[in-house]
Formats: C-alpha cells, sequence, structure tokens
C-alpha cells in the first residue's frame, strides 16, 4: 500500500452503440505513477514535456563539454567580420536592421543572443596564429549595423 487512494473514472466506447464505464485505481499503479496520476493531465503535461526538451538537449549536447572550435575563437570572429566588411556580405539585413531600431523599442535577437552552442566556455579563448585580430574580450560574431564598413577589423602593427 503507498498510500495513494484516487479514483479515476470515464465511459469508454464500447462497439457502435454501447459505452463502458472503466475505473482506473491507484492501487494498480506503482507508487511513482499513482503520485503523477493524482494530479490532472493539463497541469502535468506542461512540466513533463519541459522536463523531456532539457533532458534531451542536455544529452544531446553533453558530447561537445569543453570542446573549444577554433572557428569560434575571438580572432577567428573578428576575421569573418572583417571579410564580411570587405565583401560588404548582408547590407540588406544591417539597413533593415538600422530602421527597425530607428524606430525605437526594439530588441534584435541576433546581436545579444549566443549563436554556437560553445559560447559557456568559448569566452576567453584565443588563436594565438592570427594576433592582427586579437580583443581582450569577444565582440559581437557579425557585422552589427553600427559598425563601421571603412575602418578595417585588422589592427596594425
Amino acid at each position: 500500500d503507498h498510500g495513494y487512494d484516487w479514483e479515476h473514472w470515464s465511459l469508454l466506447p464500447a462497439g457502435v452503440f454501447h459505452t463502458v464505464y472503466y475505473g482506473d485505481f491507484a492501487q494498480d499503479y506503482p507508487p511513482y505513477w499513482a503520485w503523477l496520476q493524482k494530479f490532472p493531465m493539463w497541469v502535468v503535461t506542461p512540466f513533463l514535456t519541459l522536463w523531456a526538451i532539457t533532458t534531451m538537449v542536455i544529452f544531446q549536447n553533453a558530447g561537445s563539454i569543453g570542446i573549444k572550435p577554433k572557428r569560434y575563437t575571438i580572432e577567428w570572429m573578428q576575421a569573418t567580420k572583417e571579410r564580411e566588411r570587405q565583401e560588404n556580405t548582408n547590407p540588406v539585413t544591417r539597413y533593415l536592421d538600422r530602421r527597425r531600431t530607428e524606430r525605437g523599442g526594439t530588441w534584435i535577437a541576433q546581436y545579444n543572443l549566443p549563436w554556437h552552442p560553445y559560447w559557456v566556455w568559448m569566452s576567453g579563448s584565443h588563436d594565438d596564429e592570427f594576433p592582427e585580430y586579437y580583443l581582450p574580450k569577444p565582440g559581437s560574431p557579425h557585422l552589427h549595423f553600427r559598425d563601421s564598413l571603412k575602418e578595417p577589423f585588422v589592427k596594425e602593427d
């Protein structure tokens, strides 16, 4: 006896014109299921869904913990910004972002959210092969609409 004594009764279809009065009893379940089923389904479903998604994300990304890909180092991000500046990539997006900001009260996610799964441990990673792109801490990963296209990101020594 696990202490749960709830009963759930429902009418289930049986054939075309008949129904069966069906009872679900707490004593028929192990304690953990009996505890969970004492709550209504609309209360439990959001929590179970959130738990399942969180668990999946943790297990899927657990293999990459501590890995520091070279393409996400501070110098490589600066080099990417320099290439984007030289090629003038994505000018329409920068124009639209600037217009949205001019209208006021906008929060553009691409300028604020992390954009790769290694951001937790990549904040201080440097690539010594490219000292001309050195920054003490990471900047934005791509061109911001406020970045000047006339000034290079390469540091002249």
